[in-house]
């Protein structure tokens, strides 16, 4: 069978947990004997990659990059956005003739995608991934739960609402994303299935176990919505109280200078900016806990999957879909609390 795989950023663009899962489908297409076409953007002066896992198509977009422009431009663009949809999208269709189209995040793609597949008759299946389909933002951030339900998010919603209407199937990693979705009454007439990213069938034992937690991680955009900023200011508190702790940061973002600036060369506060995968993972060995303290609403975080297959306890937000994914060894707290935060980082 011939697949299609299609969301906004791909290597070397990545940006988030999204690029990996499409990443890690790909492989599993491939090895399962199907044929496998990427379709995703780039910023309009980036080169195009010239070797992937498997054929790719690189559209212009300028999503990369769509947090540098002023709030007049970035309105524009989301009214092209949903809207409108280049003509490329269906020459590539066209000629690749693909049996089945899974789609990802779509903005930047274009909202209108999933109705030219239908026009096409070609079967659609989608993953949500955030909230892009009920906001444009894409977040929710705790205590502006109503930025869903305003006037203008319920036009918004009217529009991707029939312009996506009901794939196939649509598959959610939480029953919290569902439910958000099926609220603004989305995908009637789909499949629904609730399944996680990443199936955790097999654990790593780390190499070291201790009992007292001394060396924290944090993964993942240097974002103010990600709860790096809460976190940084929480770490100094506590440190107040145990000194010898120390906490890792591990990615970028627009905040990596505020962040630096607000843990004022704390050597217990260590930046090691964006790594590969491969690294990352020996820091995760080598640590004790892994902390999540987003603030915005969370579907299903990759870094909480691969803390958990190198047996790796995480203390994250009571936030969105991050409560379903718990094991028993995780701690939870109640996002933008800094107490209680500091409380699960002393003991």
């Amino acid at each position: 069978m011939k697949i299609a795989l299609i969301n906004n950023l791909y290597d070397p663009f990545s940006r988030g947990g999204a690029e990996k899962v499409v990443q890690k489908m790909i492989n599993d297409y491939q090895k399962d004997g199907h044929d496998v076409f990427l379709i995703s953007t780039k910023p309009p002066k980036a080169k195009t990659p010239l070797e992937n896992s498997c054929p790719s198509y690189y559209l212009n977009s300028h999503y990369f990059n769509l947090a540098n422009h002023c709030f007049f431009w970035r309105l524009i663009w989301q009214l092209n956005n949903l809207f409108f949809l280049k003509k490329n999208y269906k020459k590539i269709l066209k000629k690749e003739k693909p049996d089945l189209v899974v789609t990802h995040n779509l903005m930047g793609i274009g909202f209108r995608l999933p109705a030219l597949l239908r026009k096409m008759r070609i079967r659609h299946e989608h993953y949500l991934h955030d909230i892009q389909l009920l906001h444009p933002s894409g977040l929710i951030i705790f205590g502006q739960e109503n930025i869903i339900n305003s006037c203008l998010a319920k036009l918004y919603q009217f529009f991707t609402s029939r312009f996506f209407a009901s794939p196939f199937k649509v598959i959610s990693p939480s029953h919290w994303l569902l439910n958000e979705h099926q609220k603004k009454s989305f995908f009637k007439k789909s499949k629904l299935i609730v399944k996680p990213l990443m199936i955790i069938d097999k654990k790593e034992e780390k190499t070291e176990n201790k009992q007292i937690a001394k060396n924290f991680l944090f993964v993942g955009q240097i974002e103010n919505h990600k709860g790096i900023i809460f976190l940084i200011k929480t770490f100094k508190e506590a440190l107040k109280t145990r000194p010898e702790i120390k906490l890792n940061i591990i990615g970028d973002g627009t905040v990596l200078k505020k962040a630096k600036e607000i843990a004022n060369d704390t050597s217990a506060i260590n930046f090691l900016g964006r790594l590969e995968s491969s690294d990352v993972y020996d820091f995760m060995k080598k640590s004790d806990k892994l902390i999540v303290p987003s603030l915005c609403y969370e579907n299903s975080p990759t870094t909480i999957y691969e803390a958990q297959k190198l047996n790796l306890p995480v203390i994250a937000a009571r936030i969105g879909g991050i409560p379903e994914m718990m094991l028993q060894q995780d701690i939870l707290f109640k996002p933008g609390d800094k107490e209680d935060l500091q409380d699960k980082i002393l003991k």
